[in-house]
């Protein structure tokens, strides 16, 4: 399958969607979490600042500037929005929204062009960290990401064996490592997992529901293209849940290497 790339338009136009369905998140999250303090749920459980031109750096900032004047002055008006419309999720979503977009649409260029995040990716569309855990010395954590937008990974198996085999090669020679592991929304996809041997799925964890900022939360909101999944989107606003909250797993290196074999 050949998909067309993604445009600018089309790109605005799934930063600003995004912007709207974590705005009206918040929002459910602040009225169900009302002891919650405002300004942790918008740092921690929603990504907006980085979508933002206040924003920096790359997609991926290494620093943090939640204290940037210019920002807490948006996060402070955030707030008093909310509860001026009384916790209405639609009213604040759209107030809130008026006062990001601008923000948004200033970066929007910067943030189409940008191609740090998927470069750090050692192994195609995986990236492992760069030490393991003092906790579990002998396991080795990776992440997933879309490197073939704007088609899927899912639909090239010989590029998945590849990157998985790159990816237990880096992890016995760099790492000295027994074991893969990784939390991700994907955990809870039935063809990301019959990607992995049994031992995965016997040792998946109860799904996450701690909703934090991050892609292992937010991933299933972008579409292979790198659009916005409307579809999706649609299922957090009819229920108030994600479609699929993260799980954590792992299997050996050796139990890996034999599954791949039958792909």
């Amino acid at each position: 399958m050949n998909a067309k790339p993604k445009t600018m338009e089309e790109h605005l136009n799934y930063l600003l969607s995004m912007i709207r369905l974590k705005l009206f998140f918040l929002a459910r999250w602040q009225h169900t979490h009302p002891d919650e303090d405002f300004s942790f749920t918008l740092r921690e459980r929603v990504d907006i600042f980085r979508k933002t031109d206040l924003n920096p750096e790359a997609l991926n900032p290494i620093g943090k500037y939640f204290e940037l004047p210019q920002w807490r002055c948006l996060e402070d008006r955030l707030r008093e929005i909310y509860h001026l419309v009384g916790g209405d999720e639609n009213l604040f979503e759209e107030w809130g929204f008026d006062l990001i977009r601008p923000h948004v649409e200033n970066r929007c260029e910067r943030d189409f062009y940008d191609r740090s995040s998927i470069s750090a990716y050692q192994c195609g569309f995986l990236r492992h960290d760069l030490a393991v855990s003092p906790s579990a010395p002998d396991t080795i954590g990776f992440h997933i990401a879309n490197d073939c937008q704007p088609n899927s990974f899912f639909e090239d198996r010989k590029h998945i064996k590849e990157c998985f085999t790159r990816l237990l090669d880096r992890a016995e020679t760099l790492f000295h490592a027994q074991k893969i592991s990784t939390d991700t929304w994907l955990n809870s996809v039935p063809k990301w997992l019959a990607l992995f041997p049994a031992e995965w799925q016997e040792n998946l964890s109860e799904a996450d529901r701690d909703v934090r900022w991050h892609y292992g939360f937010w991933g299933q909101f972008i579409s292979a293209r790198g659009t916005f999944n409307a579809k999706a989107g649609a299922y957090l606003r009819e229920t108030g849940e994600l479609p699929c909250y993260p799980k954590h797993s792992w299997c050996s290196i050796r139990s890996m290497r034999e599954h791949l074999r039958t792909l």
